[in-house]
């Protein structure tokens, strides 16, 4: 059974990415997927633009897809970069025609004598006008930059929508570059004061002497120069979003005064004696560790905990997995957009200077890299010389480095098989064969090194997983827990 909805249609395609392109037409078609009918399937790349017009009036629509599972009738693939107004149009133009006169589970794919609110056979709901469906498929509209598909961006992107409904303080830890304010502003923009300002300040930029005036505003005649009554950033941000940037910066004299204001959300402007109430969140960030900044007593223990109510930590960008060539694929399309250039895409040889380079300045690098081969560009494809990688790669690191032999083939085994089970979606038949083993010693190095997030599966696992799992060796307590899982 399907996850996701998809129905039948039969629209010419054109996928093409890293010098290739292939053409044919689509088998079906989802908010979230397709499934490509190619039966000559070649060695297509990891990620690659999608092309298609959904509808005979409607505009062609070009999607940056990645490519889940193959086999010999096509290929499945998901879509990335899917935007809210493309849902919208390929819903509109494809999906709301065909479900009129559909006679078949669009989940389940079963056949249904008569319409009704859910599907008998897998109970999943066939609303398909509710404003509730609607919205679950359409989804809220995503920050441009606020992209990524590994498990910790998962995670944070979780956070994001469980913390906004909590009107409490976060704590956004983080280097320099991966998107602290980005996830601020995602909190404040899904929150109930999502009406009111977001008010940013950088405690690192501003002078020590004149931040708290900065924050909490000041009189005139309070000091030289003070010619008019200021208010700060705190009184602006009434019924909004306090977004405090290096909270680690602000000076010690000042964290008394900014534990008093988050006890009772009220201050004095610098040279005021009336208190003023306020009604706001703060949200903080920090690229230092503020823990031990409050064992060295450089910060205050008491606001530490003030602030990190809940603590959201942004991964550096070469932690990410393909995140880095995802994101590197959607800035294209928006910068060559911006510019009017007819850009296809990447080489192999570009595609893998960004999945080698350590990115020490993160995401703003990588925004960086591809406007600078926005402009270095003459052709179709983006080369690593029009990044300006080629000079920028760090030394490799050394191959021995205190490994023995038998450590650094385990290691490769292990990196090997995790590659493979993630590119077939973790099916034990697909895997073993890419792999040239037995399923059974697949199951047997998921178990040797621990690959416990990997649940095998296929259809006959599905009836005689207890074989293959005997097979290889695992105990009677370790078979039921992962069969359980496989379950």
């Amino acid at each position: 059974m399907r996850k996701s909805f998809r129905v039948k249609v039969n629209f010419p395609y054109t996928l093409y990415g890293s010098g290739l392109t292939c053409k044919g037409m689509m088998g079906n078609l989802g908010l979230t997927g397709a499934f490509l009918k190619l039966p000559d399937t070649p060695a297509l790349p990891y990620l690659a633009n999608l092309k298609f017009q959904p509808g005979l009036k409607a505009n062609p629509v070009e999607v940056l897809v990645r490519v889940i599972r193959s086999d010999s009738e096509g290929i499945w693939v998901e879509f990335l970069d899917l935007d809210h107004h493309l849902r919208a149009l390929i819903w509109d133009q494809a999906i709301a025609p065909l479900i009129r006169d559909l006679k078949n589970c669009p989940y389940c794919s079963k056949p249904f004598e008569k319409p009704s609110q859910r599907c008998p056979y897998c109970h999943q709901s066939l609303e398909f006008r509710s404003k509730d469906f609607l919205k679950l498929f359409l989804g809220p509209e995503q920050d441009e930059e606020m992209i990524g598909t590994c498990p910790e961006m998962r995670q944070v992107f979780h956070l994001i929508r469980k913390v906004a409904t909590a009107d409490v303080a976060v704590l956004i830890t983080g280097a320099s570059g991966t998107g602290k304010e980005m996830v601020a502003r995602a909190i404040h923009e899904r929150s109930q004061r999502a009406k009111g300002h977001f008010v940013p300040i950088n405690c690192g930029a501003i002078p020590r002497e004149l931040l708290e005036s900065e924050i909490f505003g000041h009189e005139k005649g309070a000091f030289t120069g003070a010619y008019r009554t200021v208010i700060g950033t705190a009184e602006r941000a009434n019924g909004g979003t306090l977004f405090l940037d290096e909270v680690g910066e602000l000076p010690s004299e000042l964290q008394v005064k900014f534990l008093r204001f988050l006890q009772e959300y009220s201050f004095t402007r610098v040279g005021g004696r009336t208190p003023i109430k306020v009604d706001l969140r703060v949200i903080s960030a920090t690229n230092a560790d503020l823990r031990e900044m409050t064992l060295a007593g450089q910060f205050r223990e008491d606001l530490y905990y003030r602030l990190d109510v809940v603590h959201i930590h942004l991964p550096l960008l070469k932690d990410r997995g393909e995140d880095p060539l995802i994101m590197a694929h959607v800035f294209l399309k928006q910068y060559a957009a911006k510019v009017g250039k007819e850009i296809c895409g990447f080489t192999k040889k570009a595609l893998a200077a960004i999945q080698g380079h350590s990115w020490p300045g993160n995401i703003r690098e990588l925004i960086n890299r591809i406007r600078r081969a926005m402009v270095m560009s003459e052709g179709p494809w983006i080369d690593e010389e029009h990044l300006g990688l080629a000079l920028a790669k760090l030394q490799p690191e050394p191959i021995h480095n205190g490994r023995g032999l038998k450590e650094a083939k385990a290691e490769f085994e292990a990196k090997l098989v995790a590659e493979v089970l993630k590119t077939y979606q973790c099916n034990a038949q697909l895997a073993s064969k890419a792999l040239k083993i037995s399923r059974s010693m697949l199951y047997h190095l998921v178990k040797k090194y621990n690959l416990v997030n990997f649940v095998l599966h296929n259809d006959k696992d599905l009836v005689e997983k207890k074989k293959p799992l005997a097979a290889a060796g695992m105990s009677g307590r370790g078979r039921k827990k992962l069969l359980t899982k496989a379950s």
